[in-house]
């Protein structure tokens, strides 16, 4: 009785036939690997872009009125962060007035306000933030401590401050040095403590200002396409902040964010 095994033909059929399941396998496998990898980033992104959002929009609405404004062909989003709100009485209105006001406010967030922050009445343009010559503002003569005791604060003011206008319900805004976002490259880039600037900067005319890096893969400047647009308050409408930012993931996917902030008009 001879031993039968395999031709050459059958063996050589076998390995191109598992060659051939190898190869469907790997790719199977490979697909796999790539709709995790494309998922993953995908969720990525969302986060990082949800983040962004959130933090933009919260900030921007805890603004001063008629603060924020926009440059680089709507690359750049400038605001002034609100310190404290309340209401003003006794503020010098004429030069013989006194350069003290009394500050009132239920608020007890606040610990301080220093030199470096400005009070604002009846601010109703963006120009009568940023500008000190516009009479709608004043800086402290020193800081000034809470006082946890009172609601009230006297707070004196730098010598020659004087106010052009008064707020019909005598409202007083003191806000932070500004603060602004722009997306250069496919960044978005924040900007703080760089003090007041009647010419909104722009990226690379920020005079030694902190940097912080927020969300990435933007494709707003390739894409040519704007990413704030504000609308100044009226007698009828709210300052309107609008927010179009849009991200590409690695398989150039878009993800596009359209979201509206309203900053109360309240001088």
């Amino acid at each position: 009785m001879r031993n039968r095994g395999f031709t050459l033909v059958e063996l050589v059929i076998v390995i191109v036939l598992l060659a051939i399941v190898a190869i469907f396998s790997f790719q199977f496998v490979g697909f796999g690997s790539r709709m995790y990898a494309s998922g993953a980033e995908r969720v990525r992104i969302l986060d990082q872009s949800r983040f962004v959002i959130e933090r933009l929009t919260r900030e921007v609405r805890n603004s001063v009125p008629n603060s924020a404004r926009v440059a680089a062909s709507g690359q750049c989003l400038e605001f002034v962060p609100i310190r404290a709100a309340g209401t003003y009485y006794n503020a010098p209105f004429r030069n013989s007035d006194p350069e003290q006001l009394t500050f009132v406010s239920l608020s007890e967030v606040w610990e301080t306000i220093t030199e470096t922050d400005r009070l604002f009445i009846f601010a109703t343009l963006s120009s009568h933030i940023y500008d000190a010559d516009a009479g709608r503002s004043a800086t402290l003569a020193t800081t000034t401590a809470n006082d946890d005791s009172t609601y009230q604060q006297l707070l004196d003011l730098d010598a020659g401050s004087v106010f052009s206008q008064r707020s019909p319900r005598q409202r007083l805004f003191i806000g932070q040095p500004p603060v602004s976002y722009c997306v250069e490259s496919n960044q978005i880039v924040r900007y703080s403590n760089y003090g007041w600037q009647v010419s909104q900067p722009i990226p690379g005319s920020f005079p030694s200002a902190e940097r912080s890096v927020m969300a990435e893969q933007v494709a707003n400047i390739a894409l040519g396409e704007p990413a704030f647009q504000v609308d100044q308050a009226t007698l009828l409408q709210n300052n309107i902040v609008h927010l179009f930012i849009q991200f590409t993931s690695i398989d150039d996917e878009r993800l596009f964010f359209s979201q509206e902030v309203h900053i109360p008009n309240a001088p």
